[in-house]
Order: C-alpha cells, then sequence, then structure tokens
C-alpha cells in the first residue's frame, strides 16, 4: 500500500475529478421584441404638408399609441428589441459555486412619432432608428 501523501494526492485528484465531472457550463441566449417593426424609412415615404393619416396607416399600420391634441393627433410608432446573452461555468450540486460568469444585455428602441394638423395631414415627424446598433450575437 502507498504512503499517507500518496493517499491524499489520490484523494484530491478523485475530488477533482468527481468535481469536474458536475461541473456545468450553462449558455442562455434570449431576445425579446415589443411592437412591430418600423420596416419603411419615413423620409422615403413621408412628405409634410401631403401624408394624409390614412396613407400613413397604411405605410406603418397601426400606431403603438395616439395622443389627440387641439390642433392634430400624435401618432407613436415604438419597436423595442432587447439581447441577452449568458455564459455560465459552475458547479451545482454540492458547493454551488460559480467559477466564471460573463453576461451581456443590450436594448435599443427604434421610434417614430408623427404629428398631424387638424385636417389629418402630417405637419412634422420625428425618427430615431436604435435597433441598428445591437450586435447580432
Amino acid at each position: 500500500m502507498g504512503s499517507e501523501g500518496e493517499r491524499r494526492s489520490y484523494s484530491r485528484i478523485l475530488a477533482l475529478m468527481v468535481l469536474s465531472i458536475i461541473t456545468v457550463c450553462s449558455c442562455r441566449i434570449g431576445r425579446v421584441y415589443i411592437g412591430s417593426e418600423i420596416k419603411d424609412d419615413p423620409k422615403e415615404r413621408v412628405v409634410i404638408g401631403a401624408t394624409t393619416k390614412s396613407e400613413i396607416l397604411k405605410i406603418f399600420g397601426p400606431p403603438y399609441r395616439v395622443q389627440k391634441q387641439y390642433d392634430g393627433d400624435i401618432f407613436v410608432y415604438d419597436y423595442f428589441r432587447k439581447n441577452s446573452t449568458r455564459l455560465t461555468l459552475e458547479e451545482p450540486v454540492f458547493t454551488n459555486i460559480t467559477f466564471f460568469e460573463f453576461k451581456r444585455i443590450q436594448q435599443k428602441k427604434d421610434s417614430l412619432v408623427i404629428l398631424f394638423d387638424k385636417d389629418g395631414v402630417v405637419k412634422s415627424y420625428g425618427y430615431h432608428r436604435g435597433t441598428m446598433e445591437l450586435t447580432p450575437y
């Protein structure tokens, strides 16, 4: 039989082998989309002083929100995207120790706000496209 030092060494190796077998590596990717994507660029489709509410509805669909104003309505279109990635290396059975964790959460929004006059013709609009800044992974 081996010496006391050899038995401790074997015990440590056995413990490391058991821990490495039950060590779990998990990877999660999440995507959240809220609202309808604004597919058309308003610069190409909307003409101030000429485009009507019905044309806007045909181009962009129903708005996320309509605000009534005394001098005309406001259509608000919002499209929200959230991408998340998580990589975890842990031992969940005996020690519940997390050895390594990487998380990245990105969230961006596209917004289109269209102001109409009393006759239902576009008076002005504002557009911001933030979802193009998201990385694909």
